[in-house]
């Protein structure tokens, strides 16, 4: 069954995005935390939309103050993930990774993007300790194996 759609504003926005209508869904949105700025719903809804139009930035400052309203809501770390790995925030979501584990909605994308991430970062344990997690969820990816293994020889040739 579908979720029910918010009333006033904020349902007025729901409709406009789902019709593809971002930015003037964030417009209304906007105006409806104007008036309910402790909505974390809506402000979780105002970031995806932001997230939507490139910027995650943003949208990472909305999820944070939804966070603090409402902490457990996975939805709302879901969409902080992926908002921060948009801006190559790894360190900043690898500690939601753990809670994202607790709820079952941590997947092998989220933590090879995460590696990904890291390896541009010049970030080699972190990287290589995604990966590793990443195989314990789906051992199936014979890839990740010895990516992982360059990546440690990397690791010791640089000390």
């Amino acid at each position: 069954m579908p979720a029910a759609i918010p009333a006033g504003r904020h349902g007025k926005a729901v409709k406009l995005a789902e019709a593809g209508k971002y930015q003037d869904a964030l417009d209304v949105i906007e105006q409806h935390l104007d008036e309910s700025p402790d909505d974390a719903e809506a402000l979780n809804d105002a970031a995806v939309l932001l997230h939507c139009l490139d910027r995650s930035d943003m949208a990472v400052e909305y999820l944070e103050r939804a966070r603090q309203l409402d902490p457990g809501h996975p939805e709302m770390v879901w969409n902080l993930v992926e908002a921060l790995l948009a801006e190559a925030e790894a360190d900043k979501a690898r500690p939601l990774f753990d809670a994202m584990d607790k709820v079952g909605i941590l997947n092998i994308d989220v933590l090879n993007r995460a590696a990904d991430i890291f390896l541009n970062q010049g970030k080699l344990a972190a990287a290589v300790e995604m990966l590793e997690w990443s195989l314990r969820l789906e051992p199936g990816q014979e890839i990740l194996k010895p990516m992982i293994e360059v990546i440690r020889h990397k690791m010791t040739a640089g000390r």
